[in-house]
């Protein structure tokens, strides 16, 4: 899935960037849920591993947490790697990024 470097740190899997995500900022899974507008469940399932979450929620999550969420991509067949921020704020969510969200 995504790799995040921090400190030394290779993140690779959205579960441990979504308790890292947590950890620095002190919240609970409740408090993350609040801020990025999912359910607590989701938060727990992320982080246990039990379900690997779209592209989408794992934005809707740092930016909750007051995250921007930096894509870099390899391009397998230039061999190229390229980097892709992602677009903060309302106009940004595509329809497909409306269907992750729960509550409509």
């Amino acid at each position: 899935m995504a790799e995040h470097r921090r400190e030394g740190t290779l993140l690779t899997n959205a579960a441990q960037i979504i308790a890292r995500i947590r950890a620095e900022r002190g919240l609970s899974m409740s408090s993350l849920g609040v801020l990025a507008g999912v359910p607590t469940s989701t938060i727990s399932r992320i982080e246990s591993g039990h379900i690997e979450p779209t592209l989408g929620m794992i934005r809707r999550i740092a930016l909750g947490a007051g995250y921007h969420l930096h894509v870099q991509y390899l391009d397998l067949f230039s061999g190229v790697l390229e980097d892709d921020v992602a677009k903060v704020g309302a106009d940004a969510v595509t329809d497909e990024e409306e269907d992750d969200d729960p509550a409509g």
